[in-house]
Parts: structure tokens; sequence; C-alpha cells
């Protein structure tokens, strides 16, 4: 559903209020980036118990994205996004009115704060990527998911930045501002949602016929097949993500003894960098194809991954952050886009969040493991591990899923 004019795209109302919705929502993440393991710290949590509140987080959304997913494709997204954007409100506000551990622990947890989603409405996501894909052709999605995921990474480099120029301290009050921006602009994404057209599913029912349903049997099983290949493979790179990404702050901080301040700044770059490489994405993507274009970058971030922990110096160690962030993660548009192309239109939540369950069920598990490892001083063993499977990762996802390049190229319509 883009329109063209001379040659060039347009992006459907709807798809820019959605990406409106992410880039806003990626300011309030970009923060709690930043601050949320350093406050937890100043609070009293050790490191394995950061790392169990961020895992818990991500299995509560493994284990809800699947129904969400599934009931989205029957009822209709805009519900779910709405009721996504309402509970991060209620979330945010508990962090402002209390330092209760259990009370703490629901919110986080419920809320996903801190684990680097990148404009995600996880475990809504689902919902969100099927109700943008109704808007966007096949063709062009490789394209417009880099956008959004550009925008995504803008967002949270505006967080990121945010903090330094609050000039955060060590006090527990300092660090909740992060509580009380989340509040309002969750309240500001709902209310874009609820001026949002909404996007239903409803299927028509026919007469039975025989050789349709024998068709639509093969095309199901041949879906399937795929989306399992994929969410084999995604395990691989959710386990990766979880030992780096969300522990990043933490380990700046114990490594190099480095302020909020100044890992604001070096995330605030990183995003801003990694923003940059998805409209480049875009492009490589529309002209290469989605997923050569993905396996060209990792295997270039994960050379970069390994070098992170053997270097002594934290300007240094900033710069090869930025590059390999800004190459891996740039490239989650392209993912998504694939993700969302492997099925017809009616079980593209369906599929959404299957390929969520895979990434996040997985990369849940990595913060607990990277918690116990700093915990016992294994402050490099992380990084070599999350190397080797992302690198396992880009072998097979060229090897499996090189045709649907033009397959997506070929496919005239979202439906």
């Amino acid at each position: 559903m883009l329109i063209k004019e001379d040659n060039k795209t347009q992006i459907h109302p709807v798809v820019k209020k959605l990406m409106l919705v992410n880039t806003i929502r990626s300011i309030g993440q970009g923060m709690m980036v930043v601050v949320l393991a350093l406050y937890l710290d100043t609070i009293g949590w050790s490191a394995i118990q950061i790392g169990a509140v961020l895992a818990a987080g991500g299995l509560l959304g493994v284990f809800l994205a699947p129904p969400i997913g599934i009931y989205s494709d029957r009822i209709g997204r805009k519900p779910f996004v709405l009721f996504s954007e309402l509970l991060t409100a209620a979330c945010a506000l508990i962090g402002i009115t209390t330092t209760n551990p259990i009370l703490l622990f629901i919110a986080l947890t419920f809320s996903g704060f801190g684990k680097a989603d990148a404009g995600s409405a996880s475990p809504f996501a689902p919902a969100e990527q099927a109700w943008l894909a109704a808007f966007i052709k096949p063709s062009e999605r490789g394209k417009i998911y880099s956008l959004n995921n550009a925008l995504s990474f803008f967002g949270m480099a505006a967080g990121a930045m945010l903090v330094g120029t609050m000039s955060i301290s060590s006090g527990t009050s300092s660090y909740q501002l992060a509580f009380y921006v989340t509040f309002a602009f969750s309240l500001v994404t709902a209310s874009i949602i609820l001026t949002t057209k909404g996007e239903t599913r409803v299927q028509q029912k026919k007469a039975p016929n025989p050789k349709q349903t024998i068709q639509d049997t093969q095309m199901t099983k041949e879906e399937n097949t795929a989306i399992l290949k994929l969410a084999g493979i995604n395990v691989l790179n959710g386990i990766a993500i979880g030992l780096t990404g969300p522990m990043m702050a933490y380990w700046f901080s114990v490594k190099f003894g480095v302020s909020s301040g100044q890992i604001g700044s070096t995330l605030a770059l990183t995003f801003f960098a990694t923003g940059m490489t998805s409209i480049y994405q875009a492009r490589i993507s529309h002209k290469y194809g989605t997923v050569h274009s993905i396996v060209m970058v990792r295997y270039i971030a994960c050379l970069l991954l390994l070098l992170m922990p053997l270097l002594s110096s934290y300007a240094l160690v900033s710069i090869l952050y930025l590059f390999r962030t800004a190459l891996n993660r740039g490239s989650q548009g392209a993912q998504q886009a694939l993700s969302v192309s492997l099925t017809r239109g009616h079980r593209i939540g369906f599929a959404s969040s299957i390929h969520l369950l895979s990434m996040r069920l997985p990369m849940s598990i990595g913060p607990y493991l990277a918690g116990y490892l700093f915990g016992l001083g294994a402050l490099a063993l992380p990084f070599y591990l999350a190397a080797g499977l992302q690198g396992s990762f880009a072998y097979f996802y060229g090897k499996l899923f090189s045709a649907y390049d033009t397959k997506m190229k070929l496919n005239p319509s979202s439906n």
C-alpha cells in the first residue's frame, strides 16, 4: 500500500504514524539502556540480580509474543499496540514512585526497560510489525523496515544524550528522571496510536474447494518450514545479543570505571551511527537484496566483537563498540522485513511472533549468563562466545535464505 509518483515511493500515512511512535518510544529506551543497570546497582542490586530481571523481561515477552501475534491476525493490531504504550506508562510510574525491589522487579519485567530493544514494542512487537506490513509492499519492506530501524536508533541516541544533558549523578533520584521521561512519552505515543487507522484481517468464509484447499495446505507447509528454519538460526543470534547488549553499560562501568555521562555519550554516538547504518542498509537491501546485505555486515561485526575485550583503553573500545553495533544492529530492519515476508498477509502476525520468540527466548538467557560470568570476573568470555554465535548465524542465514531476495522482489503485493 505504498503510493508511487514520479518513480518515488511515498510512505503511507499509517506507516508514518507508526514510525513516529517507534521514534518517540526509542528515546525512553535509550535513556533506560544507559541508567537502568547503574540505578539498580546504586540501590543495592547485585550483577546477577540485574541480569536476572533483564532475563525475566525477555522471558515474559517470549511467552506472550506468540498468542499476541496470532490473535492480532484475527482481531486487529491496533488494540495490542495501544495497550503496550499504556502498560509502559504504568510501569514507568512504578519506577517513579518506589524503590521496593518486588514492585520494581514486576515493573521492569513487564516493561522490558533496559533491554535495548531499539524501539520494539516487545512483547507486542508482532502486532506492530504486522500492522506496518499491511501498508507496505513486500518489494519495499527491506527499505522501509530499515528506515524504521534507523529512526529507532536515532531515538535511542537522543535518549542517551538526554542522560548527559541532565547531568545524572550517582544519586537515586537523578536516575529516576529516566522513568519520568518514559512515562510522559508513553502517554504521547498512546495518543498517537488512538488517532491512527487500525488494520484488521477478517477472513471471508468461502465454499469448500478441494483444489484450493490442497494448494493452501501446501503453501502453509512451505511457509511453516521457512519460519522454522529462521527460528532455528535466530537462536544463535539471540544468545549472542543477550550476552553483550543489555549489560554493556554495566561492563563499561566495571571494566573502566567511567561515569554514566561518559557511557551515555558513547551509547548516544553508537545509536546515531547505527541509525545512519540502517539508512545505508535500506539502500543496499533495496539494491543487492535483503539477505545478502545482512550477511555482508555480520561477518565484519563479528571480527570487531572479538577485539573489544582485548583493549585496555576506553576510547578505543568505544570506537570498536560503535562500529560493531552499527554494523550488527543496523541490519535489524532488514531482518524484520524478511520475517514478515515468509508468509501470506493473513499469517504475518504469526510469522512475526515466531521470529520474536526464537530471538527473545535465547536473548533473555544471555543477560543472566553475562551477569553470572561478570560476577566471576570473566569480563571477556561473553564477547568471545557472542562472536562465535553471530558468525555461525551469518553463515546459516545466507545459506538458507538467499533465494528469498528474488522472491520478495517479484512479489507484487502485501497480501
